[in-house]
C-alpha cells in the first residue's frame, strides 16, 4: 500500500507505511544525513546510527506506533528521502512525533507531505494531542510546524528545546 505524489517542483515521491523490511533503506538514510541533520534528527543523543537503530524505527508497533517513509526512484532502485513516525505517549490520546528530510530534499514539500499524513493517521486512531520536540536552533522545524498549525513553546526542562503541540479535532 502506498501512494505517489508530486512535490512542490514536480518530482514524483512515493509514500508507504513504513515496514520492518525498511530497515536498511532506513539505515541508509540515516548514515546519508549530515551530521548536522543526524544531531536533530536525534536530538544529539545518536551521532552514529545502526542497525539496531534502523530496526527500531521501522519495526513499529501498529497498537503504539506509526511511521511513512518517502521514497524515489534512482539509478533502478528505491532511495528513502523522508521519514515521519509517532509513538503513542503516556494516555492514548496523545503522541510524540518526528520528520526527517534529506538534507538535499528540504523545502520541496516532502516534510509537509509525511506530516500531513501522520496528522491524519493519528485522528484516524483517536488521538487528540500531538507533540514534538526540537533544538530551539532549528528554523526548518520551526517554520514547517507554524505551516502546520503547531504552538510553539521553550521546554521548561531544557531551554535549548522546545516543545510544538498541536490539537487534533
Amino acid at each position: 500500500m502506498g501512494w505517489t505524489t508530486r512535490l512542490y517542483d514536480g518530482t514524483p515521491v512515493s509514500i508507504r507505511p513504513i515496514d520492518s523490511q525498511d530497515a536498511e533503506l532506513e539505515l541508509e538514510f540515516l548514515n546519508r544525513l549530515s551530521p548536522a541533520m543526524r544531531e536533530l534528527r536525534f536530538l544529539g543523543l545518536i551521532r552514529e546510527p545502526c542497525p539496531q537503530v534502523a530496526r527500531e524505527l521501522t519495526d513499529l508497533d501498529p497498537a503504539t506506533a506509526a511511521g511513512f517513509i518517502a521514497v524515489v526512484s534512482e539509478e533502478g532502485r528505491e532511495r528513502q528521502i523522508g521519514a515521519a513516525h509517532f509513538h503513542l505517549g503516556a494516555t492514548d490520546d496523545q503522541c510524540d512525533c518526528s520528520v526527517t528530510v534529506s538534507d538535499e530534499w528540504q523545502k520541496r514539500g516532502v516534510g509537509s507531505t509525511l506530516m500531513r499524513l501522520l496528522i491524519e493517521a493519528a485522528r484516524l486512531r483517536g488521538i487528540r494531542h500531538m507533540r514534538a520536540f526540537a533544538p530551539t536552533r532549528s528554523d526548518g522545524s520551526h517554520q514547517l510546524a507554524a505551516r502546520l498549525g503547531f504552538e510553539r513553546r521553550l521546554d521548561p526542562r531544557d531551554p535549548a528545546a522546545v516543545v510544538y503541540h498541536l490539537e487534533l479535532e
